[in-house]
């Protein structure tokens, strides 16, 4: 036997074939995790856009990232593996995480911005950030830094989280496109 049906039949046996099997069939036998890609969605309002920039802001000062770059991306619909024995091989699923998570506050979206609103910057910089949408998620390119607050009212698109690992999540309602 070699290696990769080894591997396919321990996931099999795993996972159990019917959620291997939906898995698959989802996002077809050519994704591999931690691809890159850009964080493009389609919204519930039907726009479909390139996010670009997440920023946290009391009002007066920001913390975040902007990025031109695409970005790793997981498949996030498969099984949870953190309570286990192999939990630190595997990456824990962003649900997962999302569910230990405590609340921050709601996302909303500037042109090619996440905007999250806090009453205090304290805590947000040098922060690692992981935005996820649906069966997916990106780990953006490093902590944020300080910049200067973009300004204006945009619409909510999410929430965000602070994690028990210390990363920011934000969960956004927007459907992946590739």
């Amino acid at each position: 036997m070699n290696r990769r049906q080894f591997s396919q039949g321990l996931g099999a046996a795993l996972i159990g074939a019917p959620v291997a099997g939906r898995a698959l069939a989802d996002v077809g036998s050519a994704f591999v995790q931690g691809s890159l890609s850009a964080l493009r969605f389609r919204f519930a309002d039907g726009e479909t856009d390139t996010v670009q920039a997440v920023e946290v802001t009391d009002g007066a000062r920001a913390v975040g990232l902007r990025w031109s770059q695409q970005l790793p991306t997981y498949f996030e619909d498969r099984v949870d593996l953190s309570n286990t024995g192999l939990g630190g091989v595997f990456r824990t699923p962003f649900a997962r995480r999302w569910a230990d998570a405590r609340p921050v506050g709601g996302v909303e979206k500037i042109g090619d911005r996440l905007v999250l609103r806090v009453g205090a910057l304290s805590g947000f910089s040098g922060r690692r950030i992981v935005v996820g949408a649906g069966e997916y998620s990106w780990d953006l390119p490093g902590p944020s830094i300080g910049m200067a607050p973009g300004g204006g009212t945009g619409r909510p698109v999410g929430a965000a989280r602070m994690g028990s690992d210390d990363r920011l999540l934000i969960q956004l309602r927007a459907t992946t496109m590739f």
